[in-house]
């Protein structure tokens, strides 16, 4: 599961460990939504390029661009039978770019968020898919989807799912092949570290640096955190 994320720091910075140009304003983020606009690193006309999709997939047949809320994530295992993912599993892949994402650990009757981050590399690397629809009046809509499968052992504490994460040696492949090598190698969870961080992350509109200030867990004993 892979519902709200981070994306953060010097927008050279990013462009670099993407190698990509484009867009020269990128806001930091630190409460990213479903339904709001993501960035996402895809090819156009064979070179890479920075968009700004909708978090939420609407397939290119879909009646109704409200489907995308159901959307937001997509599973690997079963992304190339679905045929809401089947088709841009084949010819639409992204990637998305995140500085950390958060979970919820069920703590008593309590929800404690926790903030995955890279311990040292700038960014994380989502893998996703993305489509374009066309509403009845004309208009355009792009959007993408996070591509999840299930958590590394020492992850499954936190939830049974997690993000699809690319190496940067594997971006270009990616991009230009997809392959099921993608969903079976599993990402090399050592290089991630986690810490619970303040409730008030769970309003949407709330967006600033504080979201991932370290705070203390609800029950700190409860928590296994790495």
């Amino acid at each position: 599961m892979c519902g709200r994320f981070t994306l953060h720091g010097p927008g050279d910075e990013l462009k670099s460990y993407f190698e990509v140009d484009g867009l020269d304003d990128i806001p930091d983020r630190y409460n990213i939504a479903p339904s709001q606009h993501v960035l996402a690193l895809r090819l156009e006309a064979g070179e890479r390029a920075l968009a700004e999709l909708s978090w939420g997939l609407v397939p290119s047949w879909a009646k109704d661009r409200n489907i995308g809320y159901k959307m937001i994530n997509a599973r690997s295992e079963t992304a190339r039978e679905k045929p809401s993912f089947r088709e841009a599993l084949s010819q639409r892949r992204c990637i998305i770019p995140a500085s950390g994402y958060y979970e919820w650990q069920k703590v008593g009757k309590q929800k404690q968020p926790i903030y995955v981050q890279p311990k040292q590399a700038p960014f994380l690397a989502f893998a996703g898919l993305w489509e374009r629809w066309v509403d009845g009046d004309g208009s355009i809509l792009e959007s993408c989807t996070v591509l999840t499968k299930a958590a590394h052992p020492s992850f499954a504490w936190l939830h049974h799912r997690m993000p699809v994460m690319l190496n940067p040696t594997g971006f270009e492949r990616w991009l230009t092949e997809g392959g099921e090598q993608f969903f079976q190698e599993p990402f090399d969870v050592s290089l991630l570290k986690s810490f619970p961080v303040s409730p008030r992350v769970n309003g949407v509109r709330v967006d600033d640096e504080r979201c991932i200030s370290e705070c203390a867990p609800v029950v700190a004993e409860n928590l296994e955190l790495f």
